[in-house]
């Protein structure tokens, strides 16, 4: 929707349930701040960063600040003397009374430490009609029963429409010294040589992985991607619900305690119901399967009802409505960030199934646009932002079928827009598929051994890392629970602890800093 739309009220008085004394405008703040822009092109920067052309609600006040910004921005000035000549033949201008109107420009003087607040004001106005606007257009739309579409879309219209108005609402930022960004960074250090045994950013529930990024950070954009079946949602829900458990309200965090978070994940593909399931299924260790196949018995009942009371408290909020755009997906993080004092961890699943806002456009400008908007909502809500990702179906044709930077679907803007792209492979996933009969005793063997390697383990491999080293983090996978734990042979148990006894078991390489 453009933003003329948002904010402009222009219809007819018989069609405009509003008289001209209940539309908000300002006739002398538009004049005034031309005026003072006219007389100190220097306000512009200022002013800029506050008001845009379809703020103001006279024509011929948006065409004068319209073409007042072009000439300042070609590094000329913009005077009443300037200014005429590209103005003079305009419609709105020759309608409001031409070099009349211009002139009165002229007598109206505010000093130019009230022009800040004068755009202020302008765009507050605007911002009202815009939601006169948004009302209208619910209001038409309620009425008119003939309107084919459920009240629900009717209503997540008008809130993508409200959050756009919202968003816009905003004022434009400016550089910041270095010197303010480099306090925060020192700040950040000292914090961390305070918790000098701590990851500085969330657990991932994987003491391997947690210790290569030093967990999730905020800001990022993480990509989990794989082949169907690999197991990326189950990473992601794991991940999920171990950052949702770690959480600790104020005051009830120890120095020891691993951080966690508030968790929104937007499940896109499988239902609300299936992914409790998987949950409970990785905290009681009853598989979801048994339920459906309705072989659960009691004890396993009773497991499955202690593990959903833990699970109950958590700070944990799903999303399972087919269809959304990054809008909505925008829209609706931003409202439960609110409603909840603040999330820690937002989880799409998966990318591939945000819709795009305009069908006309092709997969590889949305997918830019859906990465782009969790990227900004990342940057806006400062948490880190988990996006599964499909990967093309060409991995395989290939004999080595290990995940790389280019199997991503759509790869570019994924690549691009991404702080770290996560690949989960399991070789077991193969091997099971390319089992020789047991009659080939020799081929039979070479399998089995193959199996032994490899079963219960995956692979998560890390090709891209702005802020660290790239290699691959070897973990336990349990299919049936679907969850992946930490390599036994790596790590022995200290009481409640895990302690790694070796080396991190990953290979390194060199930083893929983008």
């Amino acid at each position: 929707m453009s933003t003329s739309v948002l904010f402009d009220i222009s219809q007819p008085e018989a069609d405009n349930p509003l008289n001209s004394d209940s539309i908000p405008f300002s006739l002398e703040h538009e004049k005034a701040l031309i005026s003072a822009l006219l007389f100190n092109n220097e306000i512009y920067t200022e002013i800029s960063k506050v008001v845009q052309p379809e703020h103001f609600y006279y024509p011929v006040n948006k065409i004068l600040f319209e073409k007042i910004t072009q000439i300042i921005q070609q590094y000329r000035l913009a005077s009443h003397t300037t200014l005429w000549p590209y103005i003079q033949n305009e419609p709105e201008v020759i309608e409001s009374g031409g070099r009349d109107y211009f002139k009165e420009l002229v007598g109206v003087n505010i000093a130019p430490s009230k022009a800040h607040s004068y755009a202020r004001e302008i765009k507050e106005l605007a911002i009202r009609r815009g939601m006169i606007n948004i009302g209208q257009e619910l209001t038409a739309e309620a009425v008119d029963q003939k309107v084919d579409r459920p009240t629900s879309d009717i209503i997540d219209n008008a809130e993508s429409k409200l959050f756009q108005l919202r968003n816009y609402g905003r004022e434009k930022t400016d550089f910041q010294p270095f010197s303010k960004v480099l306090i925060e960074t020192i700040q950040r250090a000292k914090i961390a040589t305070e918790n000098e045994d701590e990851i500085s950013g969330l657990s991932t529930g994987l003491l391997d992985l947690d210790n290569h990024l030093g967990g999730l950070q905020p800001s990022d954009l993480i990509i989990i991607a794989g082949r169907p079946g690999m197991g990326k949602t189950a990473l992601a829900t794991n991940i999920a619900f171990s950052v949702a458990k770690n959480f600790k309200g104020p005051g009830q965090k120890k120095k020891s305690d691993p951080l966690g978070g508030r968790v929104a994940i937007f499940s896109l593909e499988m239902s609300g119901e299936q992914l409790a399931s998987r949950i409970l299924a990785e905290v009681s260790e009853i598989p979801a399967t048994k339920i459906r196949k309705n072989q659960i018995n009691k004890e396993d009942f009773e497991k499955y009802a202690q593990a959903s009371m833990e699970l109950i408290k958590l700070p944990l909020y799903i999303d399972d409505t087919a269809g959304q755009t990054i809008a909505d997906i925008t829209l609706r993080c931003n409202r439960i960030h609110r409603k909840t004092g603040g999330l820690g961890l937002l989880v799409v699943d998966y990318i591939q199934l945000i819709q795009g806002l305009n069908k006309n456009t092709n997969r590889t400008y949305e997918i830019a646009e859906i990465t782009g908007g969790l990227k900004n909502i990342a940057k806006e809500l400062n948490i880190p932002v988990i996006g599964v990702s499909q990967l093309s179906r060409s991995i395989e044709t290939r004999e080595d079928r290990r995940p790389q930077m280019s199997d991503l679907r759509d790869s570019g803007s994924i690549e691009q827009d991404a702080d770290l792209v996560m690949f989960v492979y399991r070789e077991e996933y193969y091997l099971r598929r390319s089992e020789p009969p047991q009659d080939m005793e020799k081929q039979y063997e070479v399998w089995q051994q193959k199996m032994d390697k490899h079963q219960g383990k995956a692979d998560i491999i890390i090709d891209k890392n702005r802020h660290g080293p790239v290699g691959t983090i070897k973990t336990s996978f349990q299919g049936r629970l679907t969850k992946f734990g930490n390599l036994a042979e790596n790590s022995q148990i200290v009481g409640e602890h895990e302690i790694i006894t070796e080396d991190p078991p990953f290979t390194t390489g060199y930083p893929y800093n983008m």
